[in-house]
C-alpha cells in the first residue's frame, strides 16, 4: 500500500518560504524551539527564519502603508486618521503572524482531539473481531476525515516506511501528542492491554475502554457548555449594549468632532465585525465531536457545493448560487446606490432600497444553496439514529441462521417507515436484481448503496460488518449486534450533549432572530431623530461658534458628519454581519463543521431577522418622527 501524505502549502507557508528568499531573520534560540515544537505536531511546513522574515516584512509594509496614507491626508486634505487606523493594525497582525505557528498548533489539537472518540470507537469496532493493531489503525486512517485521520495516514505511512518497527510501537510515540487527555491515553492503554486477553476477557476490556472516551467526551462537553457563558455574555456586549451606546452617541459627538462617516463604517462593519469573527472562531474550534461527517459530494444526485440543479425541459442543469444570486439582486442593488448617490436630504428610503438589495441576494445564495440539501442532510442525521436499532434487529435476525437477504426483508417489512428503510431497500434490490453480494450491494462503485448516503458513520459501519460478512453469518451477526450497543451508547450521550448546550442555543438564537434586528432598528430610529435635531440646532447656529460657557468651555456646532441615511446603512450592514456571526456560532455548536448546516441557519436567522428589523424601525420610527419635525 502507498499513502499520499504530501499535502497543498496554506497561505502562511508560501509568505514564510518568500519572505525567507529576501531576508534572513532568526528569532531568539527559545522561539525557535517553540516554532519547531509546534510545527512537528501540526505538520506546518515552515522554518524559524521563515517565520521571522514574514513577521518583519510585513509589518514594515503595513507601516510604509500607513506613513504613505498619513503624509497624502495631510497634503490631499483628507483625514490622516485612515492612516493612523492603518498604522494601528501594525502590531496585532505582526504579533498574529509571529505567532501564527503556535496558534495553528492549538488549532489543530482542538480540531483533531474532537475526534478522539471516533478513533476510538473505530479501533474497537475492528479489534472486536481482528484482535489487530495494525489493521485497527488501518481502519481507523480510512474511516477518519480530519486532521486526526491525516495524522493516523501518516503514521501507517511511518510504520510501513520502517520509522517504526511495530504498530504499537507507532502509536506508543504518538500517544505523547496527547499527553494532557487523560481520557483518551487510558482508553488506549484498555485497547492494547486487550490483545494479549483471551476473548471474553478482551470484549470486557473493550467495553470498558468505550466507556471511558464516552464519559471523557460527555466530561469535554460539559466543560465547554460551562465555558461558553462567559464568552456568550461577551459577544452579548461586544456585538449588541456597546454596539448600542456607540451608535447612539455617534452623531451628537460627531458635531462636536467632525467625525466622518467613514469611520463609523470602518468601525462598526469591517474591525468589530473582525473581532467578532476571531472570538468566534477561537470557541467554536474548542466544540467537542458528537456528529459523524455527511459527504455530499459522494451522492451523484445531489449539486455540487455552492450550486443547484434546475430542471430544463427533461434535463436538470446545474447553475451557480452565487451568480444567479447577484444577477437578480444586482438591478435593485445598482437602483439603490444610483438613488442614493443622487438624492438630497436625509436619504433613508434610498439607503433602505440598499440594504433591502443586500438582504435579497443573501436570502437567494443561502437559499439555492441549501435547499436541495437540507433535507436529504436531515434524512442522513435520521438514518444515523435509526441505524443502531435496524443494526440490532438485523443481528438477531442472521444470528438464528436465516440468509442475510432474507433478514434484510423482514427488516424492510418491520421498520414501518424510518428513513433507514430506503438503505436497506436498496441493499436488497441490488442482491435481487443484480445477483450481487452482500458486500458488493453496499460498496459498488457504480450501484453501491452507500453512494446514496454518504455517512461516514454508516460507511464505515457497513465496511465492518460486510467484512464480518465474508467470515460467516455468525460472525456477522456477533459484530452488528455489538456495534448496534456502542452506537446506542454513542447516541444515548449525544443526547445528553445536546441537552447540555440547549440553553446556550437558545440564548444565541433569540439573539440572532429577534435581539439584535430588534435593536439596529431601534438605534436607526434614535439616531435619524438626534440627527434631525442637531442639524436643525447646527443650522440655527449658522455654523459659528456659540459660546455658551457650559464649564467655562466654548459650545461649537459644526456641520453633521453623517445622514440619517448613511447612518441607516451603516446600522444595517451591522446587523447583516452580526447575524451572519451568531449563525456561524450556532451552527458550529450545534453540527460542528458542516456547510449545509450554517446556510440553512444563516437563511432563516436573516429572513426573520430582517422582518424585525424594518419593523422595530418603521414602526418606531412613524411613532417618535413626528415630534421633531422643524419647519
Amino acid at each position: 500500500m502507498s499513502m499520499e501524505i504530501e499535502e497543498k502549502e496554506n497561505w502562511y507557508e508560501k509568505m514564510c518560504k518568500i519572505s525567507e528568499r529576501i531576508i534572513k531573520i532568526k528569532p531568539d534560540k527559545k522561539t525557535c524551539e517553540r516554532i519547531e515544537k509546534a510545527c512537528s505536531i501540526s505538520h506546518l511546513s515552515v522554518t524559524p527564519e521563515g517565520v521571522g522574515s514574514f513577521t518583519f516584512l510585513s509589518s514594515l509594509a503595513i507601516l510604509i502603508l500607513g506613513f504613505v496614507i498619513t503624509i497624502l491626508g495631510i497634503y490631499l486634505k483628507f483625514p490622516i486618521s485612515y492612516g493612523i487606523f492603518v498604522l494601528f493594525f501594525a502590531i496585532p497582525i505582526g504579533y498574529y503572524i509571529y505567532n501564527y505557528p503556535m496558534i495553528y498548533e492549538r488549532r489543530f489539537l482542538i480540531s483533531a482531539g474532537s475526534e478522539l472518540t471516533f478513533l476510538i470507537l473505530y479501533m474497537i469496532i475492528y479489534i472486536r473481531d481482528s484482535p489487530n493493531m495494525e489493521g485497527a489503525l488501518k481502519f481507523a486512517s480510512e474511516n477518519l476525515s480530519g486532521p486526526l485521520g491525516k495524522d493516523m495516514r501518516r503514521l501507517m505511512w511511518e510504520i510501513e516506511t520502517g520509522k517504526y518497527s511495530t504498530a504499537d510501537e507507532a502509536l506508543i510515540d504518538y500517544l505523547k501528542v496527547w499527553k494532557e487527555e487523560k481520557y483518551f491515553i487510558e482508553a488506549v492503554q484498555l485497547i492494547r492491554e486487550s490483545l494479549k486477553y483471551p476473548e471474553d476477557r478482551r470484549l470486557a476490556t473493550l467495553d470498558e475502554a468505550i466507556s471511558i472516551v464516552l464519559q471523557g467526551s460527555e466530561d469535554n462537553t460539559r466543560r465547554y457548555s460551562q465555558a461558553l457563558k462567559t464568552p456568550i455574555m461577551i459577544l452579548h456586549a461586544m456585538g449588541i449594549l456597546l454596539p448600542v451606546i456607540g451608535l447612539v452617541m455617534f452623531p451628537i459627538i460627531g458635531i462636536f468632532m467632525n467625525i466622518k462617516s467613514e469611520m463609523l463604517f470602518l468601525g462598526y462593519n469591517v474591525i468589530l465585525p473582525l473581532i467578532l469573527l476571531f472570538f468566534i472562531s477561537e470557541i467554536s474550534q474548542r466544540r467537542p465531536a458528537t456528529v459523524s461527517r455527511i459527504v455530499f459530494a459522494e451522492n451523484p444526485n445531489l449539486p455540487p457545493p455552492g450550486k443547484f440543479a434546475l430542471r430544463i425541459g427533461k434535463k436538470y442543469k446545474i447553475f451557480s448560487s452565487l451568480i444567479f444570486a447577484l444577477l437578480l439582486s444586482f438591478p435593485i442593488i445598482f437602483s439603490g446606490i444610483f438613488l442614493y448617490l443622487n438624492a438630497e436630504g436625509e436619504k433613508l428610503i434610498e439607503s433602505m432600497i440598499i440594504t433591502i438589495s443586500i438582504l435579497i441576494f443573501f436570502i437567494l445564495f443561502f437559499y439555492l444553496s441549501s435547499f436541495q440539501k437540507i433535507s436529504f442532510r436531515e434524512k442522513i442525521r435520521n438514518m444515523e439514529e435509526e441505524f443502531s436499532e435496524s443494526l440490532f434487529q438485523l443481528g438477531n435476525y442472521v444470528s438464528t441462521g436465516i440468509p442475510i437477504e432474507v433478514a434484510i426483508q423482514k427488516i424492510i417489512n418491520s421498520i414501518g417507515e424510518l428513513e433507514i428503510k430506503d438503505f436497506f431497500s436498496d441493499i436488497l434490490k441490488n442482491m435481487k436484481r443484480l445477483g450481487m453480494s452482500f458486500s458488493k450491494a453496499v460498496f459498488d462503485s457504480e450501484y453501491g448503496a452507500i453512494k446514496k448516503y454518504p455517512s461516514t458513520l454508516i460507511k464505515s459501519i457497513m465496511r465492518v460488518v460486510a467484512d464480518a460478512s465474508r467470515r460467516g453469518v455468525q460472525v456477522a451477526a456477533m459484530t452488528m449486534l455489538n456495534i448496534s450497543k456502542y452506537l446506542r451508547s454513542i447516541h444515548i450521550a449525544q443526547e445528553r450533549i445536546k441537552d447540555m448546550l440547549s440553553d446556550v442555543l437558545s440564548s444565541l438564537r433569540f439573539q440572532g432572530f429577534f435581539l439584535t434586528p430588534l435593536v439596529a432598528g431601534i438605534i436607526v430610529t434614535i439616531a435619524t431623530i438626534i440627527i434631525r435635531i442637531l442639524s436643525h440646532v447646527s443650522k440655527t447656529a449658522g455654523g459659528f461658534e456659540t459660546q455658551s460657557y457650559l464649564g467655562g468651555l466654548p459650545f461649537v456646532f459644526g456641520e453633521i458628519g453623517i445622514t440619517p441615511g448613511a447612518f441607516q446603512l451603516i446600522c444595517s450592514l451591522y446587523f447583516i454581519e452580526s447575524t451572519l456571526l451568531v449563525a456561524k456560532f450556532v451552527n458550529t455548536i450545534e453540527n460542528g463543521e458542516d456547510e449545509i448546516g450554517f446556510q440553512n441557519t444563516a437563511l432563516k436567522m436573516l429572513f426573520f431577522g430582517s422582518i424585525t428589523y424594518f419593523l422595530s424601525f418603521l414602526i418606531t420610527l412613524l411613532i417618535f418622527g413626528p415630534m421633531v419635525k422643524f419647519g
